[in-house]
């Protein structure tokens, strides 16, 4: 045992603990899709203005508006810190879930992309289709962007609420930032 000091050896007090590698990863994992939907956001709405006038497909602009809203709160969730608490996080999973299932419940008139279909579901974007006959048809592409459009929608809610809760200091032990 030496007396000595060693200059590269840690101490407790001069030791930092990074966030981890699971919190990492989740910051990444959002970081990337919120790049993602801010990108195919904007990309998307810049091409929806090259339509001529009268010819723009509203559910369309309506899912790339609120991707691109989605996306920005993503990318600013560590600055917003939100502490939604229980009810914010209840509020944003009904927003998604009952979102899904109350727009996936009533058939459109929707001419685009299941012609062949006579009842077609699904907002912003059909993705379950039926004939006649009873015979169903689930569009995978579109219902994976209609999850991504009604998960943005219960993050709005979200963050909604985590700013109108504040930032109560008793229940910074219960409930912390998102990741």
């Amino acid at each position: 045992m030496s007396a000595v000091h060693s200059p590269t050896a840690e101490t407790d007090e001069h030791r930092t603990e990074g966030p981890g590698l699971g919190t990492s990863l989740g910051i990444a994992v959002r970081l990337f899709v919120g790049w993602c939907c801010v990108l195919i956001g904007v990309f998307d709405l810049i091409a929806e203005l090259d339509w001529r006038p009268g010819a723009v497909n509203g559910p369309y602009l309506i899912f790339h508006a609120l991707l691109l809203v989605g996306g920005g709160l993503l990318l600013g969730l560590g600055w917003l810190a939100p502490r939604p608490g229980t009810g914010g996080y209840l509020a944003g999973g009904a927003t998604f879930a009952l979102g899904m299932l109350i727009s996936a419940a009533p058939a459109t008139t929707t001419v685009c992309c299941l012609p062949a279909y006579a009842g077609r579901h699904g907002f912003p974007f059909v993705f379950a289709a039926h004939n006649t006959s009873g015979r169903w048809h689930v569009d995978a592409p579109h219902l994976l962007a209609d999850l991504m459009f009604w998960g943005c929608a219960g993050l709005i809610v979200l963050v909604l609420i985590a700013r109108l809760r504040g930032h109560p200091e008793s229940d910074e032990k219960t409930v912390g930032p998102l990741p």
